[in-house]
Order: C-alpha cells, then sequence, then structure tokens
C-alpha cells in the first residue's frame, strides 16, 4: 500500500481532476435525451419477441442459428434486459450508457495506478485519476453515448481496462492476492471478447503493456497467458459456428481503405469527428477542415505542453515506441474494413495514451491549461455533431423521433407500405423503427419500391427531404 504525503494527488492534480470531471458532465450529459434510432429500434424487437418467447438465456448466449455478431453479453442479454427488465425506457437506457461510460474511464484509471506502480512512477494516484479524467474528455465516446446500441464499447473499454490492471499488478503481489489477480485475466478475457471481437488482442496487450512497464513475467504470468490464449482460440471455434459471414460493409479489403482508415484512426486520436471527415469527403473540404482542425488544435497543444520542457523524458525512448506500437495494434481490426469506420472503434487504441499524458503532466502547472483544451476539444467535436441536421447521425436520430411522433398520431392503418426516396435517412426510423413506434407486427411493415395500387392499408411514403405522405390503398 501507498503511503506518504507523496503517493498523493497534489493539490494542482485535484483541481486538474475536477476541471475534467465537471467537463465531462457537461459535455456528455445531454445525451440522456438522444431517442432510440437505427438498430435500436432491430435489437429491441428481437429482445421484444425473445422475452415474449420466454426464450433460455442459455440461447441468449448461444444462438440456435447463426448471428451477423456474436455478441451476447454487449448485445443479446444487454437488450433483452432493455426491453423487459426496463420496459425498452429510452431515458433510462442512456442513464445505463453514461454509468457506463463513467465505468470504462474509472477502469482506466485504475489501470493508470497499477502501470504508474509497476513502472516507478512518483504519485501514482495522480496518475490514475488524471488518466480517468483526461479518457472522460476524448471524443472517442461520442456514438457510444448517444447510441444504446454501442454499448459493446464501454463493456470492452471496462473489462479490458481491468485485466489489464490485474495483469499488471500481479507482478507485484504475493500469495493469495497474486493467485487472484491472475484468475481474474482469463475470466477478464472472457466477459470481453463476449462484448466484442476486438477482445481476441488482449494476450498481445498484456505482453506490451508488460514491457512498458517493465513487470517481470514470472512462470505465473506465462501460465495465464497460455490460457488466455487458449480462452480466445475457443472463442475463435465457437464464434465460427455461431456466426454468419461478414456483411458488405464488415469486409476485408486491402487496398486504398488502409490510407483512408489509417487517416481516420489519427483523426479519433485527435478528437476530430466523424461528421468533419464525412463534410471533407462529400464536397464541404472548407467547413470539414475547419471542424477538424478546431477539434484537432487543441490536443496537438496539450500534447506540446506535456511535452514542454523536458517532460518528454518523463517516460523513456523505448516507452514512446511502445505507445506507438500499442495504439496501431489495438486498431488492427478496423484498418482493412473496406466501409464502416467510427470514432468508437479507437476506445482501446486512446487508452494508454490517456495513460501517457497524465504521466507528463501529472503535478506541473501547464496541466490545467492542457486539461482545458483537452476538454475544449473534446466539446467541439461533440456539440458540432449535435447541431448537425440530416445527413448528421445524430440530427438523423432527432428527424426520426420527430417523425415517428408525428405517425403515431395519425392512426394509420395496417398493413403498412413504405416508400423511401432516401435510404440513408431512413435507416434512421426502419422498419423496425416504425412497428415499433406504432405498436404494430413486424410482419405489417413492408419496405417497396412502389406501393400497391390497390389492396388494404396504407400507403406511406418518404420524400427526399424526409416529409411523409399517406393514402388509404382501395380494395
Amino acid at each position: 500500500m501507498d503511503t506518504g504525503l507523496a503517493m498523493r494527488p497534489a493539490r494542482s492534480d485535484l483541481l486538474v481532476m475536477a476541471v475534467l470531471l465537471v467537463s465531462a458532465v457537461v459535455i456528455w450529459l445531454p445525451a440522456l435525451w438522444t431517442p432510440f434510432w437505427g438498430d435500436d429500434y432491430v435489437f429491441l424487437q428481437a429482445a421484444r419477441a425473445a422475452n415474449l418467447a420466454g426464450q433460455p438465456w442459455a440461447e441468449t448466449f448461444w444462438p440456435l442459428q447463426p448471428e451477423l455478431f456474436w455478441r451476447p453479453l454487449s448485445q443479446t442479454a444487454w437488450w433483452r434486459v432493455i426491453e423487459g427488465v426496463l420496459q425498452g425506457d429510452v431515458l433510462v437506457a442512456h442513464s445505463i450508457l453514461l454509468v457506463l461510460q463513467l465505468m470504462a474511464a474509472l477502469g482506466v484509471g485504475v489501470l493508470g495506478l497499477a502501470v504508474a506502480r509497476v513502472a516507478g512512477w512518483p504519485s501514482p494516484w495522480a496518475v490514475a485519476g488524471l488518466s480517468a479524467g483526461f479518457y472522460g474528455v476524448l471524443a472517442v465516446s461520442l456514438l457510444t453515448v448517444h447510441w444504446v446500441a454501442a454499448a459493446n464499447s464501454p463493456l470492452l473499454v471496462l473489462s479490458s481496462t481491468l485485466l489489464l490492471a490485474s495483469w499488471l499488478a500481479a507482478s507485484r503481489a504475493v500469495a493469495g492476492r497474486r493467485l487472484l489477480l491472475l484468475a481474474l485475466v482469463p475470466c477478464l478475457l472472457t466477459v470481453a471478447l463476449l462484448s466484442k471481437e476486438s477482445a481476441i488482442l488482449m494476450p498481445v496487450l498484456m505482453l506490451l503493456l508488460s514491457l512498458f512497464s517493465g513487470a517481470r513475467l514470472r512462470r505465473g504470468e506465462w501460465v495465464v497467458l497460455a490460457v488466455s490464449v487458449a480462452v480466445a482460440a475457443v472463442w475463435l471455434l465457437l464464434r465460427s459456428k455461431a456466426t454468419l459471414p461478414p456483411a458488405p460493409q464488415y469486409a476485408y479489403v486491402f487496398g486504398g481503405n488502409l490510407v483512408k482508415n489509417g487517416a481516420s484512426f489519427g483523426a479519433w486520436l485527435l478528437n476530430v469527428p466523424r461528421e468533419a471527415l464525412r463534410m471533407i469527403a462529400t464536397g464541404e473540404l472548407l467547413r470539414g477542415a475547419g471542424w477538424a482542425l478546431l477539434a484537432a488544435l487543441p490536443v496537438l497543444l496539450s500534447w506540446a505542453l506535456a511535452a514542454s520542457k523536458g517532460g518528454w523524458a518523463r517516460i523513456n525512448h523505448r516507452q514512446w515506441g511502445l505507445l506507438a506500437v500499442f495504439a496501431v495494434v489495438t486498431y488492427a481490426p478496423y484498418f482493412p474494413l473496406v466501409w464502416n469506420s467510427y470514432e468508437y472503434y479507437a476506445a482501446i487504441s486512446a487508452i494508454l495514451p490517456a495513460i501517457v499524458l497524465a504521466r507528463l503532466l501529472q503535478g506541473r502547472r501547464v496541466a490545467l491549461v492542457a486539461a482545458g483544451l483537452m476538454a475544449l476539444s473534446c466539446w467541439m467535436s461533440v456539440a458540432g455533431t449535435r447541431w448537425l441536421d440530416h445527413p448528421g447521425l445524430i440530427g438523423r436520430a432527432r428527424w426520426a423521433e420527430t417523425s415517428l411522433q408525428q405517425l403515431a398520431g395519425q392512426q394509420l392503418k395496417a398493413p403498412l407500405w413504405v416508400t423511401v426516396a432516401d435510404e440513408q435517412r431512413f435507416y434512421a426510423v426502419g422498419g423496425h423503427g416504425l412497428a415499433w413506434r406504432l405498436e404494430l407486427p413486424l410482419e405489417q411493415v413492408h419496405v417497396v419500391e412502389a406501393c400497391p395500387t390497390r389492396g388494404s392499408g396504407t400507403c406511406l411514403q418518404m420524400d427526399a427531404e424526409g416529409r411523409w405522405s399517406h393514402h388509404r390503398l382501395s380494395p
């Protein structure tokens, strides 16, 4: 146990932590009022069907039919709880998301404490608090607190950081405490793997963090590492039987997309929002580039302040190299993706940079300025994304909620025959959203290219501007 005043955070560090905490509350609290949108409705419908059918929980973790993603903890079980226990309450769901985000940031702090202790850094508790604070104002969490379907990300961060912290702490522990910490590693790896596929990299990250912090690997560590590799291998085998071939947008291609995804990776670590990159790619170059610069510049200035006046020497050349290796390795599954790219893909990649930034700034006067810059950067990224209308993701979610509220009051006769002029916009509602909010059986909502000329029900049409019209069909 650490004792003495030298081990306690200085008042200046506590002030920086307080600034980061207040900033995080200001930045993330408005996410509470985000509606369900997009895939949320798909998962709600599936969870309702499972709950109404009394599906055994064993089938939640081992599906009878292959699925696109096998994420039984962060997807199937998560949504059964949201739909069944919480009655599909969107405010409660987003409240839980914010709690998970807080726990993920605290997990980064726990890992920061373990790294600081093993590496012999002074004031490890200050490093822990600052690590959690800096991670809490990173825009990699932008989508995960605004989209209930993205709960896999904070669950992965929480389980991964606790796993890595247990792994490092075991190197300093003795007797029963050491055995307990080592035993936790494969258990937490299982939790992480059941949350998201990228946890397969954990054995590699365990070794990288041991090298970074200078942890000594004894026989117990090598045994646990072998067990972890075995757990990952078993998971790979089970996953091959539980999943379908990947959807086209999740296919791997080794071409120009590697450059695009590499640029996105750098952008995510600099708090550049996805919407700014979309603007750059779709013809709004000046607006998108200006926004990206406004978000990235404070981050770069924060790191410049941290490295100034010998701050960079607080970690050695080997650790700087391992920091870069850690970030790239954790993002490896996303570089070859042919299409999709989101900020939260870098949620694990950002962990060690947050800890290093805390180390460079701990106990220094410039830490308060750097914290303000990081918070400002995150706010510009997050608030700017919230202010956008369609085709911005959150703006599209607001449009979907307004549309569904309007349609719910019009007593549309089923079945619904739905035509859409903008499939990208319609994704935020989808057939599942119409069925859920209009309280219709899913099989009575048909998305078609053209409404039938005769028949029963209602023809519901959405034009390219997102306006809705409808008329009854004649028998």
